[in-house]
């Protein structure tokens, strides 16, 4: 995921992203939009992270939005087991975290050396839709959206005329 390019977000998400407790500057690869809430996904620290922050976000927020952040892959903390998800989306090793993420039910972070997959379960009838990353995929599942960044090869979904992009 080094290679791939950081999006442009602006001002207010990039700064509320780096809020304090955060440390340092993410690397955000990708932002989708649900209902009125914006799906920041970035890489800080060997981290990949989903953060949401209001979609009317005008000014930084004083501190870091609550997000969920899955280690990248490195010696023995990865795991091949293909679960559900994110291994029918991801290609090879990953890992994964999960918590729930207001106003959603639930959130689920996959990340690989390749790619980085997040469901977001508990959508309502909400479309996502791409805000801005030249590698972000998105499609439904049902009540549950699937927000993928990464190289296209390490990403699986369903065929193209499901996505929404």
């Amino acid at each position: 995921m080094n290679g791939l390019v950081a999006t442009s977000a602006g001002a207010p998400i990039q700064r509320s992203i780096d809020a304090p407790p955060s440390k340092g500057t993410a690397k955000i690869l990708g932002i989708a939009g649900i209902a009125d809430t914006d799906v920041i996904l970035s890489v800080k620290d060997g981290v990949c992270q989903v953060a949401l922050l209001p979609a009317s976000l005008a000014e930084p927020t004083m501190t870091a939005p609550t997000s969920v952040g899955s280690p990248r892959p490195a010696g023995h903390a990865s795991s091949d087991a293909h679960e559900e998800f994110p291994g029918t989306v991801l290609d090879g090793k990953h890992t994964v975290a999960s918590a729930r993420l207001q106003p959603f039910q639930f959130a689920t972070v996959g990340c690989s050396e390749r790619a980085m997959a997040v469901k977001i379960e508990g959508i309502g009838e909400s479309s996502p839709m791409k805000k801005s990353g030249d590698s972000l995929q998105l499609w439904r599942e049902g009540q549950n959206a699937v927000i993928a960044v990464g190289l296209p090869e390490a990403v699986h979904g369903p065929a193209p005329k499901q996505r929404t992009s």
